[in-house]
């Protein structure tokens, strides 16, 4: 029963190296770096006709770019960490509904008849 959780988060754990140097490198530099131009852009501007008002508009959009990512980023980190931790108790679950299934007094085509619902409902994976 531990061991399937257990493997459950280190699975998720393994990421491409690329995948967390993205994420706790260059997204975290992409969002400071959007924040900074529109600051920078929006501190120093009083439009003056079309052109002031879309300089004004260029800011503003890169400060929503760097709240998407910002946002992008939690996200990725919460459902990652929720996920985890659901498929660690669906792992408990199971675990313990089959060691009770293991005692229980059933006759073999019972059992024979819930492994084929199981194989239905969770296929097999493929292999080559």
């Amino acid at each position: 029963m531990e061991a399937r959780g257990e493997l459950a988060e280190v699975h998720v754990q393994r990421r491409p190296r690329i995948e967390k140097l993205f994420y706790r490198f260059f997204l975290p530099l992409g969002v400071l770096a959007n924040i900074s131009l529109g600051v920078i852009i929006l501190d120093g501007l009083n439009p003056h006709g079309w052109t002031g008002w879309l300089q004004i508009a260029t800011g503003a959009f890169c400060c929503t770019v760097a709240g998407w990512l910002a946002a992008a980023a939690w996200s990725k980190a919460y459902w990652n960490r929720t996920m985890t931790r659901q498929v660690t108790l669906w792992h408990q679950i199971a675990d313990t509904f089959f060691k009770w299934l293991e005692e229980a007094p059933l006759p073999p085509d019972e059992l024979r008849g819930l492994k084929n619902s199981l194989d239905k409902v969770v296929p097999a994976p493929h292999r080559h």
